[in-house]
C-alpha cells in the first residue's frame, strides 16, 4: 500500500501548495513530481530522467496544438468572427427560445476560445436579449455560463481536453466527437435549468440599461457589422475538426498504404489540421497585415504559454507516478468494487476541481494521476478523457477565476454568484455524470 499512500500524500500537497500557499501550478507540479519520486525510492538519476521525458513527451503530442487553438482563437476574437457566430445561433434559434439559444451559442464560441473572454464578448448580447425579450437576466447568465464552460472542458481544440488527451494518449478526434455527444445532453439540460421556476421565480429582474450598457450594445452591434462572413467565421472552427474526425475513421478503417489514406492521416494530425485552421483564420481579417500575423500571434502565444507549460509539467507528474507502480494497484482495486471505471477519473477531476478552481489544472493533473492506472481501468483514454473533463466543471466556487469573470461582469455579489455559476456547475455535472456513465454502456 505505499505507492497508494505515496498518491494520496502526494495529491493533498499538490492541492495545499496550490490553493492554500498560493504557489503556481506549474512550481507545485514540479516539486511534487520530484519529492515523490525521490520518496518512491527511485535514484536521482532517474527520477531526474524521468521528469525530463514526461515533460518532453507531453509536449511533442500537444504543444503545438495548444499553441495554434489560442492563436486560432485571438484572430476569432479579434475580427469579431465570434461575435458573428453568437448571432447567426441566436437569429436561429430565435428569441422565444433564448436560454437554450443561449447556451447553444456558448457552446460554439468555447470551441476555439477560452470560456473567460467568451462571456466578455457575449455578456453584452444577453444583456440585449433580457431587456428586449422580457427574460431574467440569471436565467440568461447561467445558461450563457454554461454552454462556454461545456464545451471548453469537453471538446478539442480548447487547452484543457487537448492536453488531457496528450497526456493519456488518446486520440484527439474520437476526443471530439464524444465530447460533442456529451455536451447536447449538458447543454440542453442546463438550459431547462436555467429557464426553470426555481432560478424564474428567485431572480426575476432584468437586465438594467445603464449607459455602460449602451455603449457595450453598441460596440458590439459595430463589431458583428464589420466582422467576417457567418461562413467564413466558421470556417476556422468547422474545417480543422472535420479533418481530424476523419483521420480517426481513415485509420480504424482506410487501407493504410493507400496515398488518399496516408494524406488524410496527415492534414488530420491535430497539429497539421489546427495549423490549417490558423491559417484559415489569416483570411478573416479585410487586410492581412503584420498587427494579424505577428501581433495577433504573440498575444495568443504569452496567453497559451501557461497552460502549455503546466500540461507539460503534469506529464511529469504522470511519468514519475507510472513509475511508482500505482496505477496497477489502484485499477485493481477499483474493479473489485463493482464500480464503473469512469467513476473514478471523473471523482478524481471534480475533486481536483474543487480544491483549485481552475478546469484546465483539474483536467491535467487528473490525467496524470490516471495515466499509471489506465491499463487496469478497462476503458478507453478517449473515454477517460471525457470522464475527466465531465468532472473538470463539476463545482465552480470562488477560488476559480471564472466564478470571478462570470460574477463581476454580471453585477452579481458573491450569494447570486453560488447561484448562476457554482449551483449550475453542479447541474452541469450531475448531467455530463449520467451521460459518461450511459456511454460508457456503448463505447468501451
Amino acid at each position: 500500500m505505499y505507492p497508494v499512500v505515496l498518491l494520496v500524500v502526494s495529491v493533498v500537497l499538490l492541492l495545499v501548495l496550490i490553493s492554500k500557499l498560493h504557489l503556481h501550478a506549474f512550481l507545485s507540479l514540479l516539486l511534487v513530481s520530484l519529492l515523490l519520486g525521490v520518496a518512491s525510492g527511485l535514484s536521482l538519476v532517474d527520477v531526474a530522467n524521468l521528469v525530463a521525458a514526461g515533460f518532453g513527451g507531453t509536449m511533442q503530442n500537444i504543444g503545438i496544438v495548444i499553441v495554434c487553438g489560442v492563436i486560432m482563437g485571438e484572430v476569432l476574437e479579434q475580427t469579431g468572427a465570434a461575435q458573428k457566430i453568437a448571432n447567426s445561433i441566436l437569429r436561429l434559434v430565435g428569441i422565444k427560445r433564448a436560454p437554450l439559444a443561449t447556451a447553444i451559442t456558448g457552446g460554439v464560441v468555447s470551441i476555439p476560445t477560452f470560456c473567460d473572454s467568451g462571456f466578455v464578448i457575449l455578456n453584452p448580447v444577453i444583456k440585449e436579449l433580457s431587456r428586449v425579450g422580457k427574460i431574467p437576466y440569471m436565467v440568461l447568465v447561467s445558461a450563457l455560463m454554461a454552454g462556454l464552460l461545456t464545451t471548453h472542458s469537453l471538446v478539442p481544440p480548447t487547452p484543457g481536453p487537448i492536453a488531457a488527451a496528450g497526456i493519456l494518449g488518446a486520440d484527439v478526434g474520437k476526443v471530439m466527437l464524444y465530447g460533442l455527444i456529451i455536451s447536447i445532453p449538458v447543454i440542453v439540460g442546463t438550459a431547462l435549468f436555467s429557464n426553470s421556476k426555481f432560478i424564474r421565480s428567485r431572480y426575476p429582474e432584468f437586465a438594467e440599461e445603464d449607459a455602460t450598457s449602451q455603449q457595450e450594445s453598441a460596440a458590439y452591434k459595430a463589431t458583428v457589422k464589420h466582422a467576417p462572413s457567418t461562413f467564413m467565421s466558421y470556417m476556422p472552427i468547422v474545417v480543422p475538426i472535420i479533418l481530424i474526425v476523419v483521420r480517426s475513421f481513415v485509420t480504424l478503417y482506410g487501407d493504410p498504404k493507400a496515398a488518399l489514406s496516408i494524406f488524410l492521416t496527415f492534414i488530420g494530425t491535430p497539429y497539421i489540421a489546427l495549423l490549417i485552421g490558423t491559417f484559415i483564420s489569416f483570411l478573416l481579417p479585410k487586410k492581412l497585415t503584420g498587427e494579424v500575423t505577428d501581433t495577433w500571434v504573440s498575444t495568443a502565444i504569452q496567453k497559451s504559454a501557461e497552460i502549455v507549460l503546466i500540461t507539460g509539467i503534469a506529464g511529469c507528474f504522470g511519468k514519475i507516478l507510472q513509475a511508482t507502480g500505482v496505477g496497477p494497484i489502484l485499477a485493481d482495486a477499483m474493479v473489485k468494487t463493482g464500480m464503473p471505471s469512469v467513476v473514478l477519473p471523473f471523482l478524481i477531476s471534480a475533486i481536483v476541481l474543487i480544491a483549485q478552481g481552475s478546469a484546465t489544472v483539474a483536467l491535467t493533473t487528473t490525467a496524470a494521476i490516471i495515466l499509471p492506472m489506465l491499463g487496469g481501468l478497462g476503458i478507453s483514454p478517449e473515454l477517460a478523457v471525457i470522464a475527466i473533463a465531465g468532472g473538470s466543471f463539476c463545482g465552480v466556487f470562488p477560488q476559480g477565476s471564472y466564478f470571478w469573470c462570470v460574477s463581476k461582469l454580471a453585477g452579481y455579489d458573491i450569494k447570486k454568484g453560488y447561484i448562476a455559476v457554482t449551483l449550475t456547475s453542479f447541474v452541469m455535472g450531475g448531467i455530463a455524470f449520467v451521460s459518461i456513465l450511459l456511454m460508457s454502456l456503448v463505447v468501451a
